[in-house]
């Protein structure tokens, strides 16, 4: 758990994540299980994750999309949470999309912060594109409350765009 937070022992654990045979992979995973959602918001963790998500099992990866899903609140505020919610959105299964995009997309402040942030606002716009497939406008709604603020950063702006949200959108 100590090398994937190292800044050079995390390549290691990545490379072993995508070398080792499936035996190896889940045994490494089923450790690393056991801290995702910390190893989620930590500068050189969060690749980790992103490698188990990727080169894990199907019952692993559903475990940690549940882990993720739990600890949302906490992730969507770290500088590197969006990272690590954007591949869960493009390698998770696509009922677990949906899962993860309702965890994400229920807390206006998480939505802001990830918004507003270099790291996050790309999750932001594929949170609103799963939601809105089934037929939920959660993401936009909490964004359009917020839209003076959303629209101070430079990436709130790309996200207030892609939305169509405007400085004059009403609070519903």
């Amino acid at each position: 758990v100590q090398a994937a937070k190292n800044r050079y022992a995390c390549r290691v654990i990545k490379h072993l994540l995508k070398a080792c045979s499936p035996a190896q992979v889940c045994e490494i995973a089923e450790i690393l299980l056991e801290v995702a959602g910390t190893l989620a918001c930590h500068t050189f963790g969060h690749s980790v994750v992103q490698h188990l998500l990727e080169h894990s099992n199907k019952d692993q990866q559903y475990r940690l999309v549940r882990n993720i899903e739990q600890s949302a609140a906490r992730i969507g505020q770290c500088p590197v949470g969006g990272i690590v919610l954007e591949t869960l959105l493009t390698h998770a299964a696509v009922e677990d999309k949906v899962w993860i995009a309702r965890a994400f997309g229920q807390d206006p402040t998480v939505l802001l912060t990830l918004a507003k942030n270099k790291r996050g606002y790309a999750s932001v716009l594929l949170l609103h594109d799963i939601l809105q497939n089934h037929g939920d406008q959660c993401v936009r709604t909490s964004l359009a409350q917020h839209s003076v603020t959303l629209r101070a950063t430079r990436f709130g702006r790309i996200v207030a765009q892609r939305l169509d949200i405007s400085d004059s959108e009403p609070c519903p």
